[in-house]
C-alpha cells in the first residue's frame, strides 16, 4: 500500500525544488556577470576572477543555502541581483521563473535582465547576459524528457508581486516524478488564480 504525501510534505518538496531552480539560474547570472564585469566593465585592467564565496539567501521559497558568488581579486565587483549584506530578496525569483517560463520573447528577457541588474552596466554587457541568459532559457525549454513520469504534480504558489501595487499572483508549478524517483521540474506558468 502506498502512501501519499502529505499536504505539508508536498509544499515543502515543491519549494525545495524550485529554491534550487533559482539557486541554479543566479549562479549562472552571476558566472556571466563578472565574466562580462571583467572583460567589458575593466577591460583595460589586469583585475580577474577569483573563486567564490558562500552565502545564503531567503527567498518566498524558503532559505537557498550556499549560493555561489563569485568575486575578483581586487574586490571590485559586486553583483547587482542582491546588495552586499541583503538577505531577504522577494521579486528575484519570481523574476527568475517568469524568464524560464513558456513564451517570453527575447525582448521581454532582455527587459527583466535590464530589471534585475539595473543601470549598473554597460549596453554590451547587458547584451551579452541577454544572450547566455536565452541560450540556456532556450536549452532548459527544449531539453529532452523522460518517456515516462511515474506522478505529476500540478500545483500553484501565490507569491507576492510589487507592481503599482503589491497583488498576489499564482505561480504554477508542473513537477514530475520519473521512474528512479527524481523530482523534475517540467514548466511553469504564471498569472491566473490558483483554482483556474
Amino acid at each position: 500500500m502506498s502512501k501519499s504525501i502529505s499536504n505539508m510534505d508536498w509544499a515543502n518538496q515543491l519549494e525545495s525544488v524550485i529554491r534550487q531552480f533559482v539557486k541554479e539560474k543566479l549562479e549562472l547570472i552571476m558566472r556571466e556577470e563578472i565574466k562580462n564585469f571583467l572583460e567589458i566593465e575593466q577591460a583595460d585592467t589586469s583585475n580577474m576572477r577569483n573563486g567564490y564565496y558562500q552565502r545564503n539567501l531567503d527567498t518566498q521559497y524558503g532559505r537557498i543555502e550556499g549560493l555561489l558568488v563569485p568575486r575578483d581579486r581586487n574586490g571590485e565587483f559586486q553583483t547587482q541581483l542582491f546588495a552586499p549584506y541583503q538577505r531577504h530578496t522577494g521579486w528575484l525569483e519570481e523574476a527568475i521563473i517568469r524568464m524560464y517560463q513558456s513564451g517570453m520573447s527575447t525582448r521581454e528577457i532582455g527587459k527583466w535582465i535590464e530589471r534585475i541588474l539595473g543601470k549598473a552596466y554597460s549596453p554590451a554587457t547587458i547584451s551579452r547576459i541577454t544572450d547566455v541568459v536565452k541560450e540556456d532559457i532556450e536549452k532548459w525549454r527544449s531539453r529532452p524528457l523522460s518517456k515516462r513520469y511515474s506522478v505529476l504534480y500540478l500545483d500553484g504558489l501565490y507569491v507576492k508581486l510589487r507592481r503599482d501595487t503589491v497583488e498576489k499572483e499564482v505561480i504554477y508549478v508542473v513537477l514530475g516524478v520519473n521512474e528512479e524517483g527524481y523530482r523534475e521540474i517540467l514548466d511553469f506558468f504564471v498569472g491566473g488564480q490558483e483554482s483556474a
